[in-house]
């Protein structure tokens, strides 16, 4: 089985978010065929960052961390495509932020499951873990 790690899911995965992830949601990203993170996820990161709304512990720059947690994890790094944007903007009204519409959007292109706790997600037609 593909998955895709939601922006909260790696950052959960990685020990920088309070949350944790299940230890069922362990075990099948241990399992999973391919393990995707998206574009959009480095770019999210590096604007909380800028604006001081998120620390990287340890690490000095969004870059540097998410280099280290694709080496680390072996993510697949999802381009954003012109599709993408574009089914994004399709899906239904339900959920309002614009990196998660990408995110489902490349999951459901990519047929993946999302690693994620935000509730939000259960409204599209993709299969989710946390």
């Amino acid at each position: 089985m593909d998955m895709m790690l939601d922006t909260c899911g790696l950052l959960s995965l990685s020990g920088i978010a309070d949350r944790k992830l299940s230890e069922s949601c362990l075990g099948k990203i241990a399992g999973a065929t391919r393990l995707y993170v998206s574009a959009c996820s480095l770019f999210e990161i590096a604007i909380k960052h800028k604006r001081r709304q998120m620390s990287l512990g340890s690490f000095s720059s969004p870059k540097e961390y998410w280099g280290e947690c694709v080496e680390f994890y072996g993510l697949n790094t999802a381009s954003v495509t012109a599709e993408d944007f574009v089914e994004a903007v399709n899906l239904p009204e339900v959920h309002s932020d614009p990196f998660d519409r990408i995110i489902i959007a490349q999951a459901l292109r990519l047929s993946c499951s999302i690693v994620t706790y935000d509730r939000f997600f259960e409204s599209y037609q993709v299969e989710m873990h946390c």
